[in-house]
């Protein structure tokens, strides 16, 4: 008897642990992300750019005008994910590297993460 009361008492304590590390991961739920795409003209491609870093979107390595190779175009990105952190600063910014083809009928994209960063932009 003595012995069942001491392998319950660590699994109830592991269990309240566990309970804990769960509560904290809804916490930091993101509430809404914002990617702005610079340095890209159309619009229809600054938004299938979004689209990609979301992971809404795939993407075909090439389209048909580019048998022959990419019109590559560099840009920016910037995403911002609110209430990203429960404590302040709230929000998390990642900048990403674009280099994208610039045929409208080409989706070839490729970014890298440059920096992310901590901002005070919600309460």
């Amino acid at each position: 008897m003595k012995a069942r009361k001491m392998f319950l008492k660590p699994f109830a304590i592991l269990m309240a642990v566990c309970m804990l590390v769960q509560l904290g991961s809804v916490v930091g739920a993101v509430e809404k992300t914002e990617i702005v795409v610079n340095g890209v003209a159309d619009k229809q491609k600054a938004q299938h750019i979004a689209d990609t870093i979301k992971g809404e979107v795939t993407i075909s390595p090439f389209g048909i005008a580019c048998l022959f190779g990419h019109s590559m175009a560099q840009g920016t990105a910037i995403e911002t994910n609110h209430r990203y952190y429960a404590t302040a600063p709230r929000c998390r910014r990642v900048t990403y590297k674009i280099d994208y083809c610039t045929r409208s009928s080409c989706n070839y994209i490729t970014y890298t993460q440059t920096t992310v960063s901590s901002v005070y932009c919600c309460s």
